[in-house]
């Protein structure tokens, strides 16, 4: 955690004082939030957006110690399942609440669900217990993070949110490249309880500055929330996600088991759009899906959530698995993604105000595109891992401007009144997108890996593993197996690279341009 407060702290520094954004805020009157406390609420924002990203890289470190003293290694894997279904469906919904009663309101129930759920993990006695927990614990992160750019959205002018929004991927960067070490260092000096037990003193920092410092004037709406419509969409998207897990009680899902989620999911979701299109007052709004403005940011999301967990997925695994690097090769040969997107972020602040939203989507893919691009000729080519570093550098440095495109872009195009819900549809699509994505590219690696090696497919795992294998394999074993990843890796490759370029098509739909000086209210 530390690390990544003390990057936002210089950052902090560089904003304009406090009674210039108070200007800025105050040009309309009726504001949403009482603008002389603009820094003070922007700091807990800073503070959310901490939490929720340190915890989602944090826990990986920890599971060998975790594991060793809870056992329950066949339903390891639910640790980090139950707290991503959980965070994910409950994304949008937040955003509606957000909407119905208010920014401040529904933050705090966040943040008092993601403490509790934090300290019911570090007290956790079963890792039955300990999934449950982190089921709570999502249930509060999904509203962290969409909330946070909720309430940006409404404090500050286009020119002002780029800015901070930048300052929030930077957070995200730091604390990805941060947390493993952190984990791991809390782990060996305190324990592994220590790395959710740091969370509640933060936790608590960021409600009472939530609390006392986020004067919300206009805080509920009349509407009722879509009861009904929240359980569709819940039940669909998780059936859906769970299609796309690996493992389920230590055991593979069966292909029928898989149809039936998928089909579930699917009936469920139909339901949900078919009943939206009744209702008088919906959880999602379907004029959001009925404008370019609003639907490619959102189709680019999806996209965009694909290229990052697909890089993120396979390309260690190409490193390690058919050129042979070590597991701290196949780590680092991603690292460059999540630094350069970090910085990038930061340039697309400036870059969406002087070139609007259109141009610098397009700028974004393009790059995205290139290293794609550069992916296959790397597979191609038997380039050295340097090469494949500097290739994902590339992608990172296209996803900055891609990711900020689409935040501003919605919050500029959505109404005041359906603000709440439209922001965190960005972030929903995002994972959502990137989690079937590469559920779907990890069923096309799989099919290559049986054509080419049949029953012997699943030895493959033996090539990562094979230093600490019962049975040694082979030099010729592991060439093979090798050489049939590669090849099984390449059409993965070619279709990130088609779903890069389609993204460029998609982001040529983004809206051009808004006045940067334009107060949100």
């Amino acid at each position: 955690m530390g690390p990544s407060l003390a990057a936002g702290w210089p950052i902090i520094g560089l904003l304009p004082a406090s009674s210039e954004l108070a200007a800025e805020v105050a040009v309309q009157p009726g504001a949403r939030f009482a603008p002389d406390r603009v820094r003070a609420v922007t700091f807990a924002l800073v503070l959310v957006t901490a939490l929720a990203s340190l915890e989602s890289t944090v826990v990986s470190t920890a599971m060998p110690t975790i594991i060793g003293e809870l056992r329950g290694l066949a339903v390891y894997s639910w640790v980090f399942s139950a707290y991503l279904l959980s965070a994910t469906v409950t994304m949008p919904i937040y955003g509606r609440l957000a909407d119905l009663y208010g920014r401040r309101r529904i933050l705090l129930i966040a943040i008092s669900l993601f403490v509790v759920g934090a300290g019911a993990c570090a007290a956790a006695q079963t890792m039955t217990h300990l999934i449950a927990a982190r089921v709570l614990q999502g249930l509060g992160a999904g509203g962290l993070m969409p909330v946070a750019l909720i309430v940006s959205g409404d404090l500050f002018s286009l020119r002002e949110r780029a800015r901070i929004q930048g300052l929030f991927s930077g957070i995200w960067g730091v604390a990805s490249l941060a947390g493993p070490m952190l984990g791991a260092a809390l782990t060996v000096t305190f324990g592994w309880r220590s790395i959710f037990s740091i969370n509640l003193p933060l936790g608590v920092l960021a409600f009472v500055l939530v609390a006392t410092k986020m004067i919300e004037s206009r805080a509920t709406r009349p509407d009722p929330l879509d009861v009904g419509g929240a359980l569709l969409l819940a039940g669909g998207i998780t059936a859906l996600l769970q299609s796309v897990l690996q493992k389920a009680g230590g055991a593979a899902l069966s292909s029928g088991l898989r149809l039936a989620l998928i089909a579930g999911g699917l009936i469920l979701l139909a339901l949900f759009a078919r009943q939206q299109g009744r209702r008088a007052h919906p959880l999602i709004p379907p004029n959001l899906f009925r404008h370019a403005r609003t639907v490619s940011p959102y189709l680019s999301g999806a996209l965009l959530g694909t290229t990052i967990f697909g890089v993120d997925t396979f390309v260690p695994l190409f490193v390690q698995g058919a050129r042979g690097g070590t597991a701290m090769a196949a780590g680092a040969v991603v690292t460059p993604v999540v630094l350069m997107w970090a910085v990038s972020a930061a340039l697309a602040a400036r870059s969406v105000v002087a070139f609007g939203f259109r141009r610098t989507a397009q700028f974004g893919s393009v790059l995205i595109l290139l290293g794609c691009t550069g992916l296959i000729a790397c597979a191609v080519l038997h380039a050295r891992v340097g090469t494949i570093t500097a290739t994902c550098a590339l992608i990172g440095a296209g996803l900055g401007p891609s990711s900020m495109s689409q935040v501003l872009a919605i919050q500029h195009a959505a109404e005041e009144h359906q603000r709440g819900v439209a922001t965190s549809l960005v972030p929903f699509f995002r994972a959502v997108g990137g989690a079937l994505g590469v559920g779907a590219l990890g069923g096309l690696l799989a099919a290559g890996l049986s054509h080419r090696l049949g029953p012997a497919a699943e030895a493959a795992g033996a090539l990562l593993a094979h230093s600490r294998s019962a049975a040694p394999v082979s030099p010729e074993a592991l060439q093979g197996l090798g050489a049939a990843l590669e090849a099984s890796l390449l059409p993965v490759f070619v279709v990130l690279l088609v779903l890069a370029a389609l993204n460029v098509g998609v982001a040529s739909s983004f809206p051009r341009h808004a006045d940067p000086d334009s107060p949100r209210v």
